[in-house]
């Protein structure tokens, strides 16, 4: 059966009426979007967004049955393969690179204002002017860039879009089936797996708008379920992957180190650090790495958007000095992330599915809290997170980010500090009355 069968007669019909009605929601909401806005169109999209959101928590609320789920979260990330990444302007970055690569060019050692003067095959003055890190080493790891070499082999912006897209409907179907394996390791109900894969921001920024935080979750599912089986080389493998995508799985690090004993640390950092080592194996050459590196490090001093306490800081910070404090408040909230991590990594020493979930979602709250940078995709892996959990909050937030998107609705950028002043103040009620309400469930 597709649905629960847990209830019966007329509350059965009921259910699945609505069920039916969400899906319907949230399918036509987000083709809406894909199909026909872009990143400037935020006050015409906006309502769909909205749409699909009260559609995905009709559904979830009736409990549908997981192959239910499954089947209609995999029929709506088809329907998205065919719609370009109008919402984001990475793809021609990530279209770029993968040219590089392809040319046998490293894209870790070269600017695209000195790759466009080289006159490589598809690399052209129109596509370099849609760039949005002209001037910036790229800042995406080696396992990424093989997708990005993929979609280049197309030949063509759009139909690298769709040969990617095509590579994350497998990647993200294997993260389902061992996320429905790591819900029932973890002894939680399989339909809770929704909450994840009919997630509006998920579906959108994901396979809608080609951003790897989905296939950076699909390998952590990977390693969570095989690390929690025990199975210490296989999580270690599939950890060091998913750090190969993106490099933030490397934050929950500490979890495992500090918890761990003996053998059993050093049968998961071993591997770990060996995979890893051959992974980033391509930046090795020259001084590609420390070009990598330097790009991140301008992350932290330079780029800015929808911040919360950094936002409130600088301001304190220009009032007081008169500019810009970021190259200092970047580096140090770092730093205050990192002193977080450690103190709750090491605070228990239990180690189980539950304890490290609520950990990894208590961590990667508080580096987006105090991150310079919080675009809307960055909130893909809170959502995973809090299946495993209680709490609930990302999926209001995931809902409340979209309005950052106001920024690039003007003729030119702008950040209306307004409308991230109600984002965080909606995301801050909701987590003080889900802390308060569920404390006594959370305790490690």
């Amino acid at each position: 059966m597709l649905f629960k069968a847990n209830m019966s007669g007329n509350a059965l019909q009921h259910a699945t009426i609505f069920q039916t009605a969400g899906i319907a929601l949230l399918a036509i909401g987000l083709c809406v979007i894909a199909y026909n806005f872009g990143q400037k169109n935020f006050y015409d999209f906006f309502p769909f967004y909205m749409l699909s959101m009260a559609g995905y928590f009709i559904a979830m609320i009736y409990k549908p049955g997981i192959k239910f789920i499954l089947f209609t979260g995999i029929v709506i990330r088809i329907m998205l393969v065919m719609s370009f990444p109008n919402l984001s302007d990475d793809i021609y970055r990530f279209y770029w690179d993968g040219s590089l690569t392809l040319a046998g060019i490293s894209p870790y050692g070269i600017l695209p204002a000195d790759a466009v003067q080289n006159n490589i095959p598809h690399l052209t003055n129109s596509l370099f002017s849609l760039l949005n890190s002209q001037n910036y080493y790229t800042v995406y790891p080696p396992l990424a860039q093989l997708y990005y070499v993929c979609g280049a082999w197309a030949g063509d912006v759009y139909s690298a879009s769709v040969v990617m897209k095509s590579f994350f409907l497998m990647t993200e179907i294997a993260g389902f089936y061992f996320l429905l394996k790591l819900l029932k390791l973890a002894g939680v109900e399989t339909y809770l797996a929704g909450w994840y894969i009919l997630n509006p921001l998920v579906l959108i920024e994901g396979i809608g708008n080609l951003h790897f935080e989905v296939i950076m979750v699909s390998f952590l599912i990977i390693a969570m379920y095989y690390l929690f089986s025990e199975r210490w080389m296989a999580g270690a493998g599939w950890m060091a992957v998913s750090i190969g995508v993106k490099l933030l799985p490397l934050m929950i690090l500490p979890y495992f180190f500090f918890r761990w004993r003996g053998t059993q640390r050093w049968r998961f950092f071993i591997p770990l650090s060996i995979v890893l080592c051959l992974i980033f194996i391509p930046m090795m050459r020259g001084m590609h790495f420390f070009t990598f590196l330097s790009s991140i490090d301008l992350y932290f001093q330079k780029f800015e958007f929808n911040g919360s306490f950094y936002y409130l800081l600088r301001h304190i910070g220009q009032l007081l000095t008169g500019y810009n404090i970021i190259k200092y408040l970047g580096p140090g909230l770092g730093v205050l992330t990192i002193v977080y991590n450690l103190y709750k990594a090491g605070r228990s020493p239990s180690v189980d599915i539950r304890s490290f979930t609520l950990y990894a979602l208590q961590v990667w709250t508080v580096y987006l809290l105090l991150a310079t940078t919080v675009h809307p995709w960055y909130l893909i892996s809170l959502v995973f997170f809090c299946v495993l959990t209680p709490l609930r909050y990302p999926l209001w937030w995931s809902g409340l980010v979209i309005l950052t998107y106001t920024s690039y609705s003007g003729t030119l950028y702008y950040e209306n500090i307004s409308w991230i002043f109600f984002e965080y103040l909606c995301l801050f009620v909701f987590i003080f009355w889900e802390w308060r309400t569920s404390k006594h469930t959370l305790q490690e």
